[in-house]
């Protein structure tokens, strides 16, 4: 990334990013883990051996401090089961737990300067789409925002329509809040406040092959960022890294594809070798790199209709994105451990 890009702070220094990991991040509720209730139930056998075994009357007063914190331990386990039961009882329930369950210990995500997307006014997110059949760093960036931004907000990721239109894939693009990737939806998650998540690649991204990964494609999509001009957006450039291994592609077959309704059917190390448990992608290491915003608002209302505005805010984000592509790509020393 130029050094131009990056924040300053009051002294002209660059401040360091902070790192949010996904296994280790905010917890919804505050709920125990499975652990945690393990834990308090061996401190209380411990007090209880320490009882029977003899000249140890003081342990008997912590007793009572120890059975409280087991029920309080208890209860909290039990509103959770109750609360992942009424979860587990509807199909996009379902989708939602298991998306969250691969963000925190599938692809133990960990992102890095969250900070940096404003917590109010319209934002548009683009981040760079992998090789994989369905866009999960899009839903990935969205739980990010969702559950480990100092002000969390709803973002909403804009995917083809292929996806949304799919019956059981539908259901999948459901679950986080995907819309058609069109400018009518552009603006009304704009309007409704939440966060819009585009990705510069089209269809060719689907399947596309692990030669080609990590290289940010030309913008087809420029309506898009018109739309974003046009509402004054703050564009914010996220790098994924970790999702392109996630689902190596040897080769695609887009004739076979058009057959079946989809973009392309990839062959991969193990699709169709293993039917389809083979599109399971890889626990492989996930990051996410926080560029700096776009302000669109100083280009003026009417900028939107200026193709030279448009034209120059696709080539600095494109130019910013791969910048932080390149970067993330650099700093990693293991696909799997990050």
């Amino acid at each position: 990334m130029p050094d131009a890009d990056r924040p300053r702070d009051a002294d002209g220094a660059a401040p360091r990013l902070r790192a949010v990991r996904g296994g280790a991040g905010r917890r919804p509720n505050s709920l125990p883990t499975p652990a945690d209730f393990a834990h308090r139930l061996g401190a209380l056998e411990r007090q209880v051996e320490a009882a029977l075994a003899g000249g140890a009357e003081s342990a008997f007063p912590d007793m009572g401090a120890a059975a409280d914190e087991l029920l309080v331990a208890y209860a909290a386990a039990w509103r959770w089961a109750e609360a992942t039961g009424e979860q587990l009882r509807t199909p996009r329930g379902v989708v939602e737990l298991w998306l969250t369950s691969a963000y925190r210990w599938w692809w133990r995500v960990e992102a890095f300067g969250l900070e940096r997307i404003p917590s109010a006014g319209p934002v548009v997110l683009v981040v760079n789409r992998a090789g994989t059949m369905l866009p999960y760093e899009a839903a990935m960036v969205s739980l990010a925002l969702r559950l480990e931004h100092p002000a969390p907000r709803v973002a909403r990721p804009l995917v083809d329509d292929w996806i949304t239109s799919s019956p059981g894939v539908g259901l999948l693009a459901n679950a986080v809040g995907a819309v058609p990737a069109t400018v009518a939806a552009l603006r009304r998650t704009l309007d409704a406040g939440e966060v819009a998540v585009i990705m510069p690649d089209g269809r060719e991204a689907c399947a596309r092959t692990y030669a080609r990964r990590y290289r940010v494609g030309a913008f087809s999509r420029t309506a898009l960022l018109r739309a974003a001009v046009a509402a004054g957006a703050a564009v914010v450039p996220v790098a994924v890294i970790g999702a392109e291994e996630s689902q190596p592609v040897w080769w695609r077959f887009e004739a076979l594809g058009r057959l079946i309704g989809l973009p392309a059917v990839p062959i991969t190390p193990t699709f169709p070798w293993l039917g389809l448990p083979g599109l399971l992608p890889l626990p492989t290491k996930w990051t996410l790199h926080v560029g700096e915003p776009l302000d669109t608002a100083r280009y003026g209302a009417g900028a939107a209709r200026t193709a030279a505005v448009v034209r120059t805010v696709r080539d600095q984000i494109r130019e910013r994105l791969q910048a932080l592509v390149t970067e993330g790509v650099r700093r990693r020393r293991s696909i799997f451990f990050g």
